[in-house]
């Protein structure tokens, strides 16, 4: 009976967000509206900052997973819109900050690499994400592989031990209902982090 809950919520579709809104300035416009901190540095910002809005499930594999090259070229596949759209995904950034993360993964890098001042490190095509970031990262990832079937890129274990790091705090929680209220649906790892912890195996499966 859990199972079958858990899943209705996770199918519930992202087409509340109208095809023509641009998911970046709704983000930042709507689900930001009174200002807010940046994911990695934690920089408070307003609506006039300059921005970059970061895909924690990275555009490049969602490129890939869709069979595109550009997200024009994806724009008429059935999905893509509300897989690409999907708020729980994006996350406010500096410029900077996007410009390190593009074309990197996430995964844990030993205690001899530099770190940044925003705490996160970054090697060959790796990043590895400040304390304060992980638990949002692993819970926006999780969900992009449950809601939209998505391979899930990186180790299970890490997630999970990243959600229980950090765990959600009132600004994540607060920008969960937001995007519900925007796009009608709910990213479920935030209001019950113990989902995560009841996977097993690379695939998130029960």
């Amino acid at each position: 009976m859990r199972k079958w809950m858990i899943a209705t919520v996770l199918l519930t579709s992202t087409s509340g967000l109208a095809a023509a809104d641009d998911p970046e300035d709704v983000l930042l416009e709507q689900v930001y509206a009174g200002g807010g901190k940046t994911l990695y540095c934690e920089t408070e910002f307003t609506r006039s900052s300059r921005l970059k809005v970061d895909f924690i499930y990275p555009e490049k594999q969602l490129l890939r997973e869709f069979g595109c090259i550009t997200s024009r070229q994806c724009s008429s596949k059935d999905g893509y819109a509300d897989v690409a759209g999907d708020l729980h995904n994006l996350y406010p950034v500096e410029r900077s900050v996007e410009l390190d993360r593009r074309g990197t993964k996430f995964a844990d890098l030993p205690d001899n690499v530099e770190t940044s001042e925003c705490g996160y490190q970054l090697s060959f095509q790796t990043f590895d994400p400040p304390k304060s970031a992980r638990g949002n990262i692993a819970r926006a990832y999780v969900y992009m592989h449950k809601q939209h079937d998505l391979p899930l890129a990186g180790n299970m274990e890490m997630y999970q031990r990243w959600n229980k790091e950090d765990p959600p705090d009132d600004a994540e929680r607060a920008r969960n209902s937001a995007i519900f209220r925007i796009q009608g649906n709910r990213n479920p790892y935030i209001d019950d982090p113990s989902l995560i912890d009841r996977m097993t195996g690379n695939s998130g499966r029960f």
